[in-house]
């Protein structure tokens, strides 16, 4: 009976101890991260932030000269800055696309960006990343894909951690 009160005590106390990092970890994160899906006679686009400070901005438009996606996401906080923009365009059977995400705090920064080019067929593409300061760390990526016959698409990244003394 007591050796069981004692592991469900512990289990407790491990359990809150998880919560309670998570929770800490959670209101220190500054992040950033945006999406573009375009291709003809559509566009959506999407923007998420993170931090004390937040701002997003998203603009889709469709018309007669093509489509067009855009979404913008910054967060800022103690720990840092994140920025993350995508864009893409379709028109006439040619898709392109480009996202780009920064972010520079305490713990390091990250730089990524990706392009995509897509022609034929339905020439759809779609661009994305995100970034983002935690407790401890940066971390970041980009993706882009397209669907049309001839697709060509790159991504690069740089993530530099700052060391502690």
């Amino acid at each position: 009976m007591l050796h069981t009160n004692l592991l469900q005590n512990v289990r407790t106390l491990v359990l809150a101890s998880m919560a309670a990092c998570l929770v800490t970890v959670t209101a220190q994160a500054q992040s950033a991260g945006t999406i573009v899906d375009v291709g003809p006679g559509f566009a959506g686009s999407n923007a998420t932030a993170g931090g004390a400070w937040m701002h997003t901005d998203t603009d889709s438009r469709v018309g007669p000269g093509g489509s067009m996606g855009r979404g913008l996401a910054i967060g800022a906080g103690p720990n840092g800055l994140a920025l993350s923009h995508s864009i893409g365009v379709n028109s006439g059977g040619v898709g392109v696309g480009h996202n780009f995400n920064m972010s520079i705090g305490r713990n390091g920064t990250h730089v990524s960006h990706g392009g995509v080019q897509s022609t034929g067929g339905n020439s759809r593409i779609i661009a994305g990343g995100n970034t983002r300061q935690i407790f401890g760390g940066v971390s970041g990526g980009s993706n882009v894909t397209g669907f049309g016959n001839q697709t060509r698409a790159y991504t690069g990244a740089r993530t530099r951690l700052f060391r502690r003394w």
